[in-house]
């Protein structure tokens, strides 16, 4: 993003999947939200997300593409933010409205379940105390993967698990059962991230494992009935994919105000992964960050960027 004056800054789309979808959302801004863009005036760069949102949402209904153009609003505002915080010749922490925490606490992310020893004694050796591991295969699998993990990291290392969405109702209350007495934090996304509220909150009654969602909710609307709801133990908006840095921070101090964690999801460069630091730094708490692009990185890091 560049303003009139000649001041940048840089934001980041999310683009994992499909095969060719950098290219399509590189089209997108490119083709119908830059032009709509170019000229504007706003007043608060958090507005401008807002705006985007009101007046191309029957473009997003017509198309079938909401997730798409939300990925691309969250990398402008993330690049809008940046370019304010330039323009000011301060820190992103500061910009964002304090002198924020020194460091935020990181685990690292596991890619598969395959060469699990290898890379739990890589992540080990590393400096990290914490470890997410990817789940929601055979619960047979799933099991044998996680009491690996643990065997191999000790019983003093954090293990959290991401089963990707991949149970029903009664597949995720067994196999919470099942994965009681590894010591797991918290269980990510063991259901449809779309599913109703009120299964979300049978479930979250149920399990003695903190239960985490958030990279694949898309509203601040949704967020927040989660947060009031207590259907969630862990929010984890992703800056790359819907809301950018103002709705993180937005969605992160309301789930602090509600007494229910805030840790940010990320998968992809260094560039979104800095913004998700910031944010972190900026509302404090005690969430934590997951860079998973960079899971032999150490475990603190230095926020003051």
């Amino acid at each position: 993003m560049e303003d009139s004056d000649g001041a940048y800054g840089w934001g980041e789309i999310w683009c994992n999947f499909p095969p060719h979808a950098a290219e399509s959302r590189a089209f997108l801004v490119q083709d119908v939200i830059a032009p709509y863009l170019q000229g504007q005036t706003f007043q608060d760069w958090r507005q401008l997300r807002a705006v985007l949102e009101e007046k191309m949402l029957r473009m997003m209904i017509h198309t079938g593409e909401s997730g798409v153009f939300s990925q691309c609003f969250a990398g402008i505002d993330m690049a809008v933010a940046d370019l304010c915080a330039r323009r000011a010749n301060v820190s992103m922490v500061q910009f964002l409205g304090g002198s924020g925490i020194d460091s935020v606490s990181t685990y690292a992310s596991t890619p598969s379940s395959g060469n699990l020893e290898s890379q739990c004694n890589e992540i080990k050796n590393a400096g990290h105390s914490a470890i997410k591991l990817k789940i929601g295969y055979e619960p047979i699998r799933d099991i044998a993967a996680i009491g690996a993990a643990r065997e191999v990291l000790g019983s003093e290392f954090s293990i959290m698990v991401d089963a990707n969405q991949a149970w029903s109702y009664s597949q995720a209350k067994a196999q919470i059962s099942a994965l009681e007495p590894f010591q797991i934090d918290f269980i990510e996304e063991p259901i449809l991230a779309s599913e109703d509220l009120s299964v979300w909150k049978r479930l979250s009654e149920y399990s003695p494992i903190a239960l985490a969602a958030g990279e694949n909710i898309s509203s601040q609307s949704r967020f927040e009935d989660h947060i009031n709801d207590h259907s969630l133990h862990i929010v984890q908006p992703d800056v790359a994919k819907w809301g950018g840095i103002s709705g993180a921070v937005s969605i992160a101090r309301y789930a602090n105000a509600h007494d229910v964690q805030c840790y940010l999801h990320f998968m992809g460069t260094g560039l979104g992964l800095a913004a998700s630091l910031h944010v972190l730094s900026v509302i404090g708490g005690d969430g934590v960050n997951t860079p998973s692009l960079i899971h032999h990185t150490h475990r603190i890091y230095n926020v003051n960027l």
